[in-house]
């Protein structure tokens, strides 16, 4: 049986670009410490902590002599405030289209709602919200969304805005798509 691997096969260029950070780090002799794991993928997570690398759940427990890591889905803004507060050294992995949806939503926001395709538990929709300077809603389906609207009239005749977890199912943000359009 011949097994041929798609070229595009591999992490997203954010995810390949924060793992290279944690490994360069680690090249040059750095503490490393990431803010929960770098990535969702268990056996890279296993290869960076073979290298040195740990995961922490919160700026305060970086010690002094490390770096933090901010994984590649970014976080929440309260976040960078607490790095900010404590001077805590660290080294900013969030993928640069994340980032650029956080500046989104953090200047759309103070004129009008924001709509978030994604999924509300996981930690790059966590980070967009808590980017939002008003109000915002978040739906996962078509369905979702549809209840949303029916819920909040008043979205029809104000602004909005939309964005979408980087990793949501494409199929879907187009039917979401469509139908925000329509209304």
């Amino acid at each position: 049986m011949k097994v041929e691997v798609a070229k595009s096969a591999g992490f997203c260029f954010g995810v390949d670009r924060a793992v290279n950070m944690v490994n360069e780090l680690l090249d040059k002799g750095e503490k490393v410490c990431t803010l929960g794991p770098i990535i969702h993928n268990e056996r890279l997570v296993k290869e960076l902590e073979a290298k040195g690398a740990h995961i922490v759940d919160s700026p305060s427990q970086v010690e002094n002599d490390e770096t933090l890591v901010i994984r590649s889905h970014g976080v929440a803004s309260e976040v960078y405030e607490t790095i900010k507060k404590t001077g805590v050294r660290f080294a900013d992995a969030t993928c640069p289209f994340v980032a650029k949806i956080h500046k989104i939503v953090g200047e759309t926001s103070k004129t009008g709602a924001v709509m978030i395709a994604g999924d509300p538990k996981h930690p790059e929709v966590q980070g967009i919200t808590s980017h939002c300077n008003g109000r915002y809603f978040t739906f996962q389906s078509l369905e979702e969304l549809q209840k949303l609207t029916e819920q909040n009239p008043q979205l029809v005749s104000e602004a909005i805005s939309v964005v979408a977890q980087t990793t949501f199912n494409t199929e879907i943000w187009e039917k979401c798509n469509d139908f925000i359009k329509k209304v």
